[in-house]
């Protein structure tokens, strides 16, 4: 989920760098276009306002950017600034970022398999808070793969509406069991 935000900035970021260079005339991201030499300014207006239309969409993560204290704690522990975090957490903090082990642990294994070998007794509030983000993350795997087998259901149900079952054929594919047959003798 850290990536996704990750991406989801620097997209937001891109898109004002564009915005900003379309409307100074600048089109050194834009190949394309500046291959077609001189362009009208009036197009790079309508361009920019198009890329401004795009960056407005990003208001539906909004909820992320609350979230970004915790993101960073989270994907980069030790690197976050000691005053920047919870009072209550600065010193488990100051402990975890001066533990050499810890610290080379966290190299080893990477985030956020780090967050297993973390004791919980050791730093209670630091585990609370990597469980808290791993349990957004497990959230949002479930919903996207209850909505890929939703979307699968839905449309396999779609797709069988037009067929209509040959009953006949069915019951003469069917053999008849009766008392001389080896499926009735085996029920008996």
């Amino acid at each position: 989920i850290t990536q996704m935000y990750d991406s989801v900035k620097a997209s937001k970021v891109k898109l004002t760098l564009w915005g900003k260079q379309l409307t100074a005339g600048n089109l050194v991201h834009f190949s394309t276009l500046n291959s077609l030499g001189k362009v009208e300014p009036k197009s790079l207006k309508e361009y920019a306002e198009i890329i401004s239309i795009l960056h407005k969409q990003f208001v539906r993560f909004k909820d992320f950017k609350a979230l970004e204290p915790h993101f960073q704690l989270f994907s980069t522990p030790f690197a976050v600034e000691i005053d920047c975090v919870a009072e209550e957490m600065q010193m488990e903090l100051v402990e975890l970022q001066c533990g050499t082990i810890l610290k080379q642990k966290s190299t080893d294994v990477g985030i956020p398999e780090f967050y297993r070998f973390l004791s919980q007794g050791r730093f209670p509030m630091l585990f609370s808070a990597s469980a808290r983000i791993m349990a957004i993350l497990n959230k949002s795997v479930l919903r996207s793969r209850l909505t890929d087998e939703h979307l699968k259901a839905t449309l396999r149900l779609v797709s069988s509406q037009d067929i209509k079952p040959n009953i006949d054929a069915l019951i003469n594919a069917k053999p008849i069991c009766n008392e001389s047959s080896p499926i009735w003798g085996a029920i008996l």
